[in-house]
């Protein structure tokens, strides 16, 4: 039995405002081509064979056109709902599918096998699709009792359900030999990847949507050991990679295009799985998936990156990164010139560091530090004018006293940077050092009750500043 391994085809997506429309075109045309011409007998789509739940009637159209092509030439199709496409919405469908074709949304099914044959004998495929906890945790409870709220608990609930299936149909037909394949769309980790904190980034990419649930989202491989399986087919992870070696195999195959600039060093593929005889192992190979156009993330000046030492990514999908100390002039148009398909841009200075010391004062303290240690010390001075709150008194009945729009965070004179910072706006500030100076102008020094008043000139740009 030859199968062939794909998962999370995301068809209806886009890249950063970039149409993948005929990259998809040209991806589902080569791995048909190759289920084709490689005698596969059965094409596996592991979850997320759509981007959305809604997907445009374009990616409706060239699935259809792939699943007949598939099915003319007597290749069955096993499609599985993922966490992006509607497990309802796809199972709507199943009912009037031709034969050969089985499209899983619902979780009513689990534990029931596509049963294919070939000189050995059968061959089952238990198809899951995503198991959403909050509603598989009461489906899948053994009584009226929910499940833990986990992905591990649902995803446990729904193998032992395939465990009974195989021990049933091992005592009806003892020493058969039943080779038992098991399809699921989840974030599957195997005992050396086990993250230690919550931080996965290094087995995610950005285009995969986070299934935390209760602070956990993976699931162990171990949960699929023991029970009778011989391959794990998953989708979800979009880097192609083996999680589990032996009792079972399990693997991903991942997406077959690039769907982020995070998956810019992934070799996309797809996978053959030959399952021999009983007893005999199965046999994995990569195919490589031809992509679109290679995928870059650069940094380096503005300078460098429009001369010829970044010439040869000049057609890639790239991540620009200027390290210039200010920010270069017309910097997004000239490098869209330079690299049509550049999916982001961005001012990174190298110097970072360094250039938001030379802002601050003499004590490398940042401008609004320094403008809110100083309205700090205008407690007193409030206090002498009406003992009034200090937001109270900047834009209550008081206002036209002064046109200061930093506002307390409480009655009794304390701030919040965050409150602060959404009020630079209303007086021009913007971070700007140079105008730290107009800022002193515009609040009561310390001590001097009678230098409150604006003049004429800067009342006046301080209300276009607040209006």
């Amino acid at each position: 039995m030859r199968l062939l391994h794909t998962s999370d085809w995301h068809l209806g997506r886009s890249l950063h405002g970039h149409s993948l429309a005929a990259a998809q075109q040209a991806a589902v045309d080569f791995i048909v081509a190759l289920a084709i011409t490689r005698d596969v007998d059965c094409l596996v789509i592991a979850g997320d064979v759509f981007d959305r739940a809604i997907p445009p009637i374009e990616a409706l159209r060239l699935l259809n056109r792939a699943i007949d092509a598939l099915a003319s030439n007597g290749i069955s199709v096993i499609i599985t709902a993922g966490n992006h496409d509607s497990g309802d919405r796809l199972a709507t469908y199943s009912g009037v599918l031709e034969q050969g074709v089985t499209l899983v949304g619902s979780l009513d099914g689990i534990g029931t096998p596509v049963v294919l044959a070939d000189e050995f004998g059968d061959v089952l495929v238990y198809p899951l699709p995503y198991l959403e906890p909050d509603v598989a945790r009461v489906t899948l409870a053994a009584d009226a009792e929910p499940l833990q709220r986990s992905h591990d608990a649902v995803m446990s609930a729904a193998i032992e359900r395939i465990a009974a299936d195989i021990t049933g149909r091992s005592l009806h037909a003892p020493g058969a030999g039943i080779r038992a394949i098991a399809v699921g769309h989840a974030f599957v980790v195997g005992a050396s990847d086990i993250p230690r904190s919550d931080d996965t980034t290094e087995l995610t990419s950005e285009s995969e949507r986070d299934l935390t649930v209760g602070g956990v989202q993976v699931v162990p491989a171990t949960v699929f050991a023991g029970v009778g399986l011989h391959y794990v087919a998953l989708g979800h992870l979009h880097r192609g990679h083996q999680v589990r070696a032996a009792d079972p195999v399990v693997r991903y195959s991942g997406s077959p295009l690039r769907y982020s600039l995070s998956e810019s060093t992934h070799d996309k593929h797809v996978l053959i799985v030959d399952i021999g005889a009983p007893g005999t192992d199965c046999v994995v190979t990569e195919v490589a998936v031809p992509q679109p156009r290679p995928m870059s993330r650069l940094r380096d000046s503005m300078e460098a990156l429009l001369s010829e030492a970044h010439g040869d990514a000049r057609d890639h999908f790239v991540e620009l990164l200027v390290t210039d100390d200010l920010y270069p002039d017309r910097m997004h148009a000239r490098l869209d010139t330079a690299f049509p398909y550049s999916l982001r841009k961005q001012h990174e200075p190298a110097n970072r560091a360094g250039l938001e010391r030379d802002r601050g004062d003499a004590r490398g303290q940042a401008p609004l530090d320094e403008v809110l240690e100083h309205l700090q010390t205008l407690e007193p001075v409030f206090a002498q004018l009406g003992n009034a709150p200090l937001h109270e008194f900047v834009v209550g009945r008081r206002g036209a006293e002064t046109e200061v729009a930093f506002r307390a965070a409480a009655g009794d004179g304390t701030f919040e940077r965050r409150q602060l910072v959404e009020q630079q706006r209303l007086v021009g500030l913007a971070g700007a050092h140079q105008r730290l100076g107009d800022v002193r102008q515009l609040v009561l020094a310390p001590g001097q009750e009678g230098s409150h008043l604006l003049g004429d000139r800067q009342r006046q740009q301080s209300h276009h500043a607040v209006g």
